[in-house]
């Protein structure tokens, strides 16, 4: 069918290339000639290229070239046949055939010159750029002056120096003006500064002089500290905060303890310092993180946005410094008082600088982790009632979270993955995957060595929804149903607004308005997708046919369906049909019992290797025995399988299995029926009739309350929960994810599950006697059989006219029992060699135990089970206790 389908596409692009006409130009023409042209290329005659005729013909060419006095040309073609050898494939003898097809007098009219046609030509460098290009284009060589040499006389004081370099300059400007650029030219010399302020000078370096000052030493030889003023200290201190080299405190920010404030003392003094040391030392490790490259862009924009705050930082304490430098009213000089107006500004760089600590003291730090810290300390500051610090921390978070936020805007919108972006938390498999396992094995959530989610803390809640939203457009576009998200839609904004710390903050926390938001973000993207995608499974791909298909085949939700396809079987089996599992046979019955379905010609029936071990007359005595070995396979198309997984058609196959047996059982108490005394023409009153009937009757209550049980109470509730779940999904995952757990759900209240296999073997063992109590009738009855034909025909001389009596008939008088009749039967009876009185008390024997066992088991499991499915264990305990009180 593939191939099919990709013939028929490359004919019409070949019919619509050829001749200029379209499907939606000219349809009547253009399927006639696609039409034609199918039939021709489907029902062409002609062999494949024959590859050593091409290879001769080519050698010929080279032959006749050498020939002609060619051979330029030969050698030409020679290195580009050895050049092919290297790169063929399976096409290049069609194509070179192709070619040698549409020569024309290739040795007259080869040109050896035409082979440069073929070479791409070589980007053409342009002229060279040249100093005398360059002069005239900007002027130089009209400008004399410009290449004169000065003399510099060395005997010449500098007031000449400074009067020559004067005239020279505004010479310049007079000769200079004829272009633009030159009129605003400057010279080093209009940069000197003439100052003859000697005494200025020496208030300056005497101011200074404390800097390099050697402490003076006390009487008893110790170095006394060397007093500064406040003033000083405090040019020291805003330098620090600059990052700026000072001399009160060395690289990393620690305090000399040499110095000492006038009218201090030096507990204060050194209080001071170290207040002013730790911000330092804070503020150094955010500009030493700045500093270091950065390769990922998560980490690129954080220690962007660091920078920017430290600027402003820089600002707010060159602000403070202008206080000083340009005095316009009265100020106290006070240390105190400036680490008091640096406080708030330091607070929060203080917390990011324990941050940026935090992710350099990680062993393995992942590129998200600092978004991680900034969230909880954001957290923890709104806590705390640092208002301040948290709409830092908050703002800083959020925009740094813009730069994450493109992988996952990029995937919920198209369905695409950032080229090495290993900082996202969804990878895609590296190898290429069926289409029925896209959903499942192409796209997954990343995870660590250690089994955690590669994804930030915050965001794992939301992480499913993110990874199903991408796959659902993923699958859009293989469907071809795929609509970009219009450009006029507004995404709801992620971003801390003005107010969103005075009045979000005030109120919630910051998780869950962070969560809160990022929600109704998430949403605006993940509605259109998965409703989308919905609507396409449930209309083009009829989820809602396939789910009843699979409930009238797996599920046998149609009885008289079911039996016709499973009595069928039966009867092969019973009539010891060695061809009973021929897959043909049984695919062909399937269609026939469910042919008024839609979609029956997707059911393939076959039997598993496995089961074709045992011998079909082992087979009919046990249903353990080639029943489970029956498998119904239903084709579904690759965007079904996406709701529908591998493990929930198995768990459907053991379901199947399980009412296939229970019909079994069913399907052997049925098939014989009693004829009337009467109509037989004795009376039998026999005991052993009245256990056996006896026994019948309880073995048909049995089936028939497991089989009210499995229909009324677990398969007809389920399937109506499955529908309302599935049209109450809020996507597709959670569509897959309902129906696993209706899968899973059915099997264990079918008594299906692992907790239940004792159970379940006691209950099949209830089904095999069922069987071993009809071939013991079935024996009972030959033996009969054969005793009024004897005495038949001892008194056939008596009572010509006495006809044969016989107390069982078949179901169905009409079947040919011409196969069975001609078999051994009691080879494929059980029991041979005991009387039908000692095989009816053992089965009763085995029945009560049976019965008494998967009774109290299921009683037991409910009361000892958390299962959701206990209470279904219990009320089917009850129904069986009735057999049991009523043998009591």
């Amino acid at each position: 069918m593939a191939f099919a389908a990709t013939l028929a596409a490359l004919t019409e692009e070949l019919v619509e290339v050829i001749t200029t006409t379209s499907s939606q130009s000219d349809p009547g023409r253009f399927n006639v000639l696609k039409e034609s042209s199918l039939r021709r290329l489907r029902q062409h005659n002609f062999l494949r290229t024959n590859q050593f005729d091409v290879e001769e013909k080519l050698n010929g060419f080279e032959e006749h070239f050498r020939v002609v006095n060619r051979d330029g040309l030969a050698d030409a073609l020679r290195e580009r046949l050895d050049a092919l050898e290297r790169i063929s494939n399976k096409w290049t003898p069609d194509i070179l055939d192709l070619l040698l097809r549409l020569e024309d007098q290739p040795v007259q009219k080869s040109k050896l010159s035409d082979l440069a046609l073929l070479k791409e030509p070589e980007d053409d460098p342009g002229p060279p750029l040249k100093w005398e290009d360059i002069a005239r284009e900007e002027g130089w060589e009209r400008d004399g002056d410009l290449w004169k040499s000065v003399d510099f006389d060395r005997y010449s004081s500098d007031d000449e120096y400074f009067e020559r370099a004067s005239d020279l300059s505004s010479e310049a400007e007079i000769t200079t003006a004829s272009t633009v650029e030159a009129q605003y030219q400057k010279s080093p010399a209009d940069f000197l500064v003439n100052s003859s302020d000697e005494h200025s000078l020496d208030q300056v370096q005497q101011t200074q002089l404390w800097r390099n000052a050697s402490p003076l030493k006390d009487g008893t030889g110790r170095p006394q500290k060397i007093t500064i003023s406040e003033f000083q200290a405090l040019r020291e201190v805003l330098f620090m905060l600059n990052g700026l080299e000072n001399t009160l405190f060395d690289a990393e920010g620690n305090p000399l303890l040499r110095f000492q404030l006038k009218h201090t003392s030096w507990e204060v003094y050194k209080a001071l310092l170290s207040s002013f040391s730790e911000a330092g030392r804070c503020l150094s490790i955010l500009r030493e993180f700045t500093k270091q490259p950065q390769n990922v862009p998560l980490l690129q924009v954080f220690r962007e946005a660091v920078e920017d705050r430290l600027q402003s930082f820089d600002k707010n304490i060159s602000k403070l410094q202008s206080r000083y430098v340009d005095i316009q009213q009265d100020i106290v000089v006070s240390l105190a008082r400036v680490l008091d107006d640096v406080k708030p500004h330091l607070q929060p760089l203080t917390c990011l600088s324990d941050i940026i600590q935090q992710l350099q003291r990680s062993k393995y730090p992942r590129p998200f982790h600092y978004l991680e810290l900034l969230f909880d300390a954001a957290t923890v500051m709104q806590l705390e009632g640092r208002d301040v610090v948290y709409g830092f921390l908050a703002t800083l978070f959020f925009e740094c979270f813009q730069i994450y936020l493109r992988s996952i805007r990029r995937w919920m919108e198209a369905g695409e993955l950032i080229d090495g972006d290993k900082a996202f938390f969804i990878s895609s498999s590296s190898s290429q995957v069926p289409m029925s396992q896209v959903w499942t094995d192409q796209f997954t959530l990343r995870k660590t060595t250690d089994g955690m989610l590669y994804v930030p803390r915050f965001l794992q809640p939301a992480a499913s929804k993110i990874l199903t939203t991408g796959k659902s457009v993923v699958v859009l576009k293989m469907l071809g149903k795929y609509q970009p998200p219009s450009s006029q839609l507004s995404e709801p904004p992620l971003e801390l607004n003005k107010d969103f710390a005075s009045t979000c903050g005030v109120f919630a926390p910051f998780s869950e308005v962070f969560a809160d938001a990022f929600e109704k973000w998430m949403e605006s993207k993940h509605h259109a997708a998965s409703t989308t995608l919905q609507r396409t499974l449930f209309d083009s791909c009829s989820l809602w046919s396939v789910l009843d298909t699979l409930h009238h085949v797996y599920l046998m939700s149609d009885g008289s369906q079911s039996d016709t396809f499973a009595f069928a079987i039966f009867n092969n089996i019973d009539l010891l049909n060695a061809n009973w599992h021929d897959r043909f046979n049984l695919t062909a019955l399937a269609h026939e019992a469910f042919g008024t379905l839609a979609t029956a010609h997707r059911i393939a029936v076959s039997v598993h290797p496995d089961g074709l071990g045992d011998g079909v007359k082992d087979i009919r005595r046990s249903v353990r025995r080639g029943l489970p070995f029956i498998k119904v396979l239903y084709r579904l198309s690759w965007p079904i399988r996406i709701v529908l997984s591998d493990e929930s058609l198995s768990q459907y196959q053991a379901a199947f299995t399980f009412l296939l047996q229970l019909r079994r059982a069913t399907y052997v108490l049925h098939k014989h029926r009693l004829v009337s005394d009467s109509i037989a023409g004795t009376t039998n009153t026999s005991s052993d009739q009245a256990i056996y009937y006896g026994l019948r009757t309880r073995f048909l209550w049995f089936c028939n309350t497991l089989h009210s049980y499995l229909s009324t109470l677990v398969l007809g509730p389920l399937m109506a929960q499955l529908h309302k779940t599935l049209q109450q999904a809020e996507d597709v995952s959670a569509m897959t994810t309902s129906h696993s757990a209706f899968a899973k759900q059915m099997i264990g209240e079918m008594c299906l599950g692992g907790k239940l296999d004792p159970i379940r073997e006691c209950i099949l063992d209830m089904f095999d006697l069922t069987i071993r109590l009809q071939d013991a009738r079935q024996l009972e009855s030959e033996r009969e059989q054969e005793e009024v034909q004897e005495l038949s025909r001892l008194s056939v001389m008596s009572s010509p006219m006495k006809h044969k009596s016989r107390r069982y008939v078949k179901s169905g008088e009409e079947e040919d029992e011409t196969f069975l009749f001609d078999q051994d039967r009691t080879l494929m009876m059980q029991d041979t060699e005991k009387t039908f009185v000692e095989v009816l008390s053992e089965i009763r024997a085995e029945y009560d135990r049976h019965l008494k066992f998967i009774s109290s088991g299921l009683r037991g499991v409910a009361r000892a089970s958390g299962d959701t499915a206990a209470g279904k264990w219990d009320t089917l305990a009850e129904m069986l206790e009735v057999g049991i009180q009523e043998r009591r």
